[in-house]
């Protein structure tokens, strides 16, 4: 890659899905809780979680073709097992991605969470400075402790960090200094987010709307500071890339404003959910951005080989 390219513009052509292709990554929403309360906030709305769907979920995910999980939601940290079912996926063979507002990070290693776990691990780092994270993230975002938690991942052996942010109207302004921040962190990759309204939960569409041409822009420019670290950005069209199975069981694939459900993976096979829905290529490409970690040539070509 050269400086300023993303994993985007050097990506190969896109890639079609056969009728028996695996699924490239699952969105696990391990709970839908948060000790933050943001208000671009796309995930569930929190509520009762059946706890004891969880083991029945985790086992759909072991049994299923997926070749990655990510635990998001809410916050996943919130789950004291968590770092149990990191541990069966890894058994499994399915690299585990943890994607976390990184608050509580440190306190759970100190409580026996094993980062080893993992073979990425996500934190979301909105600004420069305190001032800006809290502004996206509320008056209880703790910027300091996030930038401790992203240093501690990246000084693990074996273990990939990825920084993410949301590009929204309010830090806009901030991005440039914060991509020299990103560079200093030296992340395996800074995943750039277009901000989104999706979501029942996410209140602040007036002040955080962003334009589309604006936040290509943007994360070109971003792309060229923050070089070596690689980019990977996502405009609000490729947030309907995922998969995501929620505290229910739930398969949920986003589409336009909304989720729609595709079925449940309690009560059929993930992978018999996957071969029925139509927009598959979408969720494959855009999990591309796992090629930045190494584990790309893992998932991508055992993905695509079928199609």
């Amino acid at each position: 890659m050269n400086a300023g390219e993303t994993l985007v513009e050097v990506a190969d052509a896109p890639l079609s899905a056969g009728p028996k292709t695996e699924i490239p990554s699952v969105d696990w929403w391990t709970t839908s809780h948060c000790n933050l309360a943001c208000d671009f906030c796309y995930g569930p709305v929190p509520g009762r979680d059946p706890v004891e769907r969880r083991p029945g979920i985790l086992e759909a995910l072991t049994a299923s073709s997926a070749r990655a999980v990510t635990f998001c939601g809410g916050e996943p940290l919130l789950l004291r097992k968590l770092g149990e079912y990191a541990a069966a996926l890894r058994r499994c063979g399915k690299p585990t991605v943890l994607n976390t507002n990184g608050e509580l990070l440190r306190r759970r290693l100190d409580q026996g969470l094993r980062l080893a776990d993992f073979a990425v691990v996500g934190i979301s780092v909105e600004g420069s400075t305190p001032d800006v994270h809290r502004a996206m993230r509320g008056d209880k975002a703790d910027f300091d402790e996030v930038m401790a938690a992203a240093r501690l991942v990246a000084a693990e052996p074996g273990v990939s960090l990825k920084l993410a942010t949301v590009v929204s109207g309010v830090n806009r302004d901030d991005l440039p200094e914060l991509a020299r921040t990103v560079r200093e962190l030296g992340p395996d990759v800074w995943r750039l987010y277009q901000y989104s309204s999706r979501g029942a939960q996410n209140t602040g569409q007036r002040r955080h709307s962003l334009p589309d041409d604006e936040f290509r822009y943007l994360v070109k420019e971003a792309a060229n500071l923050a070089a070596p670290v690689p980019t990977a950005p996502s405009g609000e069209a490729e947030t309907e890339g995922c998969l995501i199975v929620d505290p229910l069981g739930d398969v949920l694939q986003p589409v336009g404003a909304r989720y729609i459900r595709r079925g449940n993976c309690l009560e059929e096979p993930l992978d018999r959910i996957w071969a029925e829905i139509p927009a598959r290529s979408t969720i494959i490409n855009n999990k591309r951005w796992l090629s930045a970690l190494g584990y790309g040539n893992v998932i991508l070509n055992r993905t695509y080989n079928y199609g």
